[in-house]
């Protein structure tokens, strides 16, 4: 449909939409699946996981045989003879199977895990997809849950674990068109799903661990270790037994053990493997087949990304499963090659060998399903020439733009992947948030960063969009919105309560927050947009917006605490330094009184309460706005006349209802409230005493009773065609939108209310919702007489949008460059805030400018009975090429019939739409205009602190040495 749903904890960080309400989320069936488990469970989770980790036995109960028929019998010898044959581990304790009921099944053994619970179709393969963070956590924690148990001989069985993974994973890549579709999940599963993909060269050094640790007990937990997942570390931990060892013949045989781990992860090693796997290609027809269309000559293959994007494509193209596996593995060898050679490439000689080097990675980074192939082409659209001798600088920067936002498409890619066991596991451990970013410095996306870096600093250099980060050039740094503020630089945890964010504040967000309260500075992590909630706000009120990629926080992280500066320019020039290395640079502009203090501060006419009865959207127009209903319900009416039969239709119930349910009987709640601000003002009570007496306005509004159910009745099926409808109840207020304010999420909306007496109950509630903390909070930095804030409410029919989304008339991703921007996602309120949405700019030549992908694992969909339920989301782009063209046209219909709004220099502005498409037909829901403060003072600063612009360059010369 076409509202905005606010959620506090949701584990995708890219916001890339516009959200006109707060949704409150009891009226659905179910919580989000990406939504943080409940602090309770979290606690007894700890607690286990704890218990576990002190365990000696860990996860496990005893060692048992498990056989065929399915009787668990004792440890001895051929127990499951008469039952079928069977396999002996570790049994699962109480503990583990309460901890997996709590959402965390660790201490996995792969014997023991059927194909049902691997794959769990039902669940969008949760069961596979926690794998890998239960694998991260083991790697970075000495164990984890297998801390003690490391030693715990017999747990698992090497060669049985090896054949149970690999019939797993046989049967997963069986599959071509799921594989298709989860590249990157099968390659991470294929990583860490044993299946004996190792070699001699591993069995030898486990043989040789295992005949150590039969002789010297105190070796078994390395024994364990390399037995089950050996690394480059383990050699170290070989040599650190050995030097403790009084017997010269154990240290020999652990130094020799450490060697030949060495050489395990030696480059030759790495070849020797390599040609391992492509002399089992050559042993089959359908692997010559394979090789063939790799176009692998007889020699050692030369390893590029081509390359590997060339394995990613046979894998999806083979018909044997045997193959795939194979290529799998060989696609991690070829990475790990790729990633040793890069380390040892010193700087590009010029702008067009960093290019090709680039684009080689993005295609590494294609292969190894950390970008898309919709990604990949607009990488290579954006592409200069690499044989020509000069570039347009226009083409050179969009290249370069699009660099920037690469490393945000892996990041976009793991958090789609990976989406429910990171909420999960993020909220048990934090570290477990640290898996994205240790999957992309393991990937080509980490060398990339640093050619970003390079090419970023020389685009900088010759257009003079600078980024300064306390005295060094930031990687990925993309001013958002232009402003500054000062304060003390806060950075966000993950889990942190946005609601502890001070006003003064300059925060570091780890991802975006749908419910910001006030603050002074914004930095995101990720690819920001400017469609998104807390963009919008930004602009009202010239608050500095950043989006940063992750490289950049420990830099930040030196500076948490301190008072800071940061200033964006409006041509995305950032300055973030330490307030007293700035005082001396523009110590007098920052005296000087702020210009948005003396234009932001309104004082909104009172609206025409005598209209008190509910009127259909044929009433509604656009002078009614502020005066008798909110702008949502003039702008629809506007809407409704303008474009008929493309509007979904509705019911506004106006200011003055507001006004005589809160005007009526004893205590009346307007005198309330206006005495509450009024003893704030003269200095009677302090901020948190205001709080404390609007909460309790609050709470009398939302518990009143709406007595014009009969009225409601027969005007919904006057309107709606029946009285048993679902209807979105939509906050409308007369202090948003307007010309120098939008006031964008800061009241409620609930969703899809089906049945007469929930909405008429849902009313009040959202009545109420206009005095909510955060509206306050950010009303109060606007508005003169806020006790005059009165709400309107407006029925929407429910629409079952397939895709939704938000279209600005301008191009907000390359401003003064003609083009639409549109965001849009998958289902009903798609592209809201704290969702990855695709974001594209619709050029006036017909093509369009990819900008992100809509990598959201869930959609929304009208439940049946009332509320939203969720379903797994499509992959690949959401705008088919008819829907751009309706959404070109309509952009052109908008600027032909609507009367542009003004901006304080007597510009137009540009209009901010709201739409749906239900299976391909385009349904509005409002439109009104984007509202920007004014940057001057912003980009007085910028030109103080950073250095002078220089003139643009009109070309650039590809092939010379980079400038000194």
């Amino acid at each position: 449909m076409h509202e905005k749903f606010g959620r506090r904890h949701r584990i995708l960080l890219t916001s890339l939409v516009l959200t006109a309400g707060f949704v409150d989320w009891s009226t659905s069936p179910a919580a989000a699946p990406t939504d943080s488990p409940p602090p309770e469970t979290i606690v007894e989770a700890r607690r286990i996981v704890a218990r576990m980790a002190a365990n000696p036995r860990g996860p496990y109960q005893r060692i048992r045989w498990f056989c065929n028929d399915g009787v668990v019998l004792p440890p001895q010898a051929l127990a499951c003879r008469e039952h079928g044959g069977g396999h002996q581990h570790a049994q699962y304790s109480e503990e583990r199977e309460t901890l997996a009921a709590l959402g965390f099944r660790v201490g996995t053994i792969f014997t023991a895990l059927s194909w049902d619970e691997f794959f769990d179709a039902d669940a969008r393969q949760q069961r596979m997809r926690e794998l890998s963070l239960e694998r991260y956590l083991t790697d970075i924690d000495d164990g984890w849950v297998l801390r003690r148990a490391v030693d715990y001989r017999g747990r698992t069985q090497a060669q049985d674990e090896e054949y149970a993974g690999r019939s797993l994973l046989l049967q997963l890549l069986a599959d071509p068109a799921w594989l298709t579709d989860h590249f990157l999940l099968a390659r991470e599963t294929v990583r860490v799903v044993p299946h004996g993909a190792d070699g001699e060269a591993t069995r030898d050094v486990r043989r040789a661990v295992q005949s150590l640790a039969e002789a010297h007990p105190s070796a078994e937990p390395l024994r364990n270790e390399i037995h089950n997942t050996p690394t480059v570390r383990s050699a170290a931990k070989v040599r650190r037994w050995a030097d403790g060892q009084a017997d010269e013949s154990a240290a020999a045989a652990a130094t020799a053990i450490a060697e030949a781990l060495d050489a395990l992860f030696s480059p030759q090693q790495r070849q020797a493997r390599i040609e391992a796997l492509l002399t089992r290609l050559r042993s089959g027809p359908r692997g010559r087949e394979a090789l063939t269309a790799l176009d692998l000559g007889a020699d050692a293959p030369v390893v590029t990304g081509t390359l590997l994007a060339r394995v990613r494509d046979v894998i999806s193209t083979t018909a044997s499963t045997q193959v795939r596996l194979t290529l799998f593995d060989l696609l991690a060898e070829i990475e790990s090659e790729l990633l040793a050679a890069e380390r040892a490439r010193t700087r590009p000689a010029n702008r067009a060998a960093a290019a090709e080097r680039a684009m080689d990675l993005i295609r590494a980074a294609y292969g190894v399903g950390l970008v898309s192939p919709g990604e990949l082409a607009a990488a290579a659209v954006a592409m200069p020439d690499p044989g020509a001798e000069t570039w347009s600088f226009a083409h050179y920067r969009e290249f370069v733009r699009l660099l920037q936002r690469v490393p945000q498409w892996g990041v976009g890619a793991v958090r789609h992947a990976f989406a429910e066991p990171l909420a999960r596991y993020t909220a048990l451990d934090p570290r477990a948030a640290r898996f994205v970013d240790d999957t992309l410095r393991s990937s080509a996306l980490f060398p990339l960063a640093g050619l970003i870096q390079t090419l970023a600093a020389d685009l900088q250099q010759l257009s003079g969009v600078a980024v300064d980060l306390f005295g060094r050039a930031g990687s990925s740094v993309i001013g958002l919105n232009a402003g500054y503020a000062s304060g003390p630089l806060r950075i966000l945890g993950p889990g942190d309560d946005v609601a502890s964010l001070g006003r003064d504040e300059i925060v570091v967000l780890p991802e975006t927050a749908a419910e910001l309260p006030p603050v002074a500075g914004i930095l995101t992590l990720g690819e920001g947009s400017p469609l998104s909630h807390v963009q919008l706000l930004a602009r009202n009120f010239g608050i500095p917006n950043v989006a940063i990629a992750e490289n950049n926080v420990p830099l930040l992280t030196q500076f948490a605490g301190e008072q800071v500066l940061l200033a964006v320019g409006s041509d995305g020039s950032v300055a973030l330094l330490e307030a007293s290395r700035a005082a001396p640079l523009v110590g007098e502009l920052l005296a000087q009184p702020d210009p948005r203090h003396a234009t932001t501060r309104l004082r909104v006419p009172p609206p025409d309460l005598s209209v008190t009865r509910l009127l259909p959207i044929a009433e509604l127009r656009r002078e009614l706005s502020g005066r008798v209903v909110g702008p949502k319900a003039a702008n629809l009416g506007e809407l409704n006349r303008l474009f008929p039969g493309r509007v979904a239709p509705a019911i506004a119930i106006p200011f003055g209802l507001f006004a005589r349910y809160t005007a009526r009987g004893d205590g009346n709640i307007r005198s309330e409230l206006e005495l509450a601000y009024r003893d704030f003002r003269a200095g009677a009570i302090d901020e948190a005493e205001l709080n404390s007496r609007l909460a309790a306005v609050r709470a009398r509004i939302a518990q009143l009773e709406f007595q014009q159910a009969d009225a409601l009745r027969s005007l919904m099926r006057a309107q709606f065609g029946s009285d048993d409808v679902g209807v979105f109840v939509r906050s409308d207020t007369n202090v948003e939108d307007l010309p120098e304010f939008t006031g964008a999420g800061l009241s409620e909306t609930v969703p899809n209310v089906v049945g007469l007496e929930a909405q008429v109950r849902a009313i009040p509630r959202v009545w109420a919702s206009v005095l909510s903390p955060r509206a306050i909070a950010w009303r109060s930095n606007l508005l003169d007489n806020p006790a005059d804030v009165y709400a309107s409410v407006l029925l929407m029919l429910s629409v079952p949008s397939t895709k939704s989304g938000v279209l600005v008339t301008a191009n907000l991703i390359a401003p003064g460059s003609p083009g639409l921007t549109v965001s849009t996602a998958w289902g009903v309120g798609g592209a809201v805030a704290g969702e990855a949405a695709a974001t594209l700019v619709l050029t006036p030549d017909g093509s369009s400018q990819l900008v992100s992908e809509a990598k959201t694992p869930y959609q929304r969909q009208l439940a049946e009975r009332g509320g939203i339920a969720w379903i797994p989301a499509p992959d690949g782009p959401v705008l088919a090429p008819d829907e751009q063209q309706q959404l070109r046209t309509l952009a052109l219909e908008v600027a032909e019939k609507y009367a542009p709004a003004l901006d304080a220099d007597g510009q137009p502005r540009p209009w901010d739409i709201e739409f749906g498409f239900v299976d391909g037909r385009l349904t509005l829901f409002q439109i009104r205009p984007l509202v920007e403060r004014g940057p001057a003072r912003a980009n007085q600063l910028v030109r103080r602190l950073l250095p002078d612009k220089p003139s643009e360059p009109r070309t650039v010369v590809a092939t010379e040495a980079w400038p000194q």
